[in-house]
């Protein structure tokens, strides 16, 4: 009788351990389930601001296209007189042309002008242009040589999100309009001059 009781007491202290080591093993597996989602969780984040990152510099491109548009034309009207290319020379060596930019120092990022610097949606993005090596492999800060320039947006977010985009744009000029149809701006009453259609459509309905 004394040896059966021995043994039954036995038997309970190891379901005991076993129960032990089944709850610490539940327990690993949930703490390594629960990092892994958070892993997870924040590499889904950093993609999220990433991309609003790199959204936020395309539109700060398309911004500085815009800013760029008229005043390009405007200073350029003799060369597209002349069916010359067009020089960005007017935003290298800021001539007044666009209020508030300092000149660009040299042929680098860091040494040219910030055109831009604005906010979208809580993301800033800077547009810096600077004068890349012309042709003849030569590189004045202040004169464009080529039509031809370097523009970089850099967008920052949240949580040091960073994106940067980087291009080389070339401006396009000829002899024809550029602002846009303009049939007949010419005529009327006071006017020196006559713009007629030839071929007038007079069917407005949808052409196959």
């Amino acid at each position: 009788m004394f040896t059966a009781k021995h043994l039954v007491k036995n038997q309970a202290g190891s379901v005991m351990v076993a129960a032990i080591m089944i709850l610490v093993l539940l327990t690993i597996v949930g703490i390594a389930a629960t990092k892994n989602s958070t892993t997870e969780q924040h590499l889904a984040t950093n993609t999220l601001l990433y991309e609003r990152s790199f959204y936020a510099a395309e539109a700060g491109f398309e911004h500085a296209k815009g800013v760029l548009k008229v005043p390009y034309t405007e200073q350029n009207q003799s060369n597209i007189a002349l069916g010359n290319p067009g020089r960005w020379t007017f935003v290298l060596n800021q001539s007044g042309v666009i209020p508030g930019l300092e000149k660009a120092t040299d042929c680098t990022f860091d040494g040219g002008v910030e055109l831009l610097n604005a906010q979208l949606e809580g993301i800033s993005y800077t547009v810096t242009v600077w004068n890349n090596y012309d042709d003849a492999g030569a590189c004045s800060a202040e004169v464009d040589n080529d039509g031809r320039i370097m523009v970089r947006t850099v967008a920052t977010g949240p949580r040091g999100s960073v994106c940067a985009i980087e291009s080389l744009i070339e401006g396009t000029t000829d002899s024809g309009g550029m602002d846009g149809y303009k049939a007949q701006a010419g005529a009327g009453a006071g006017k020196s001059y006559r713009n007629n259609d030839l071929e007038s459509i007079t069917d407005f309905t949808q052409q196959m």
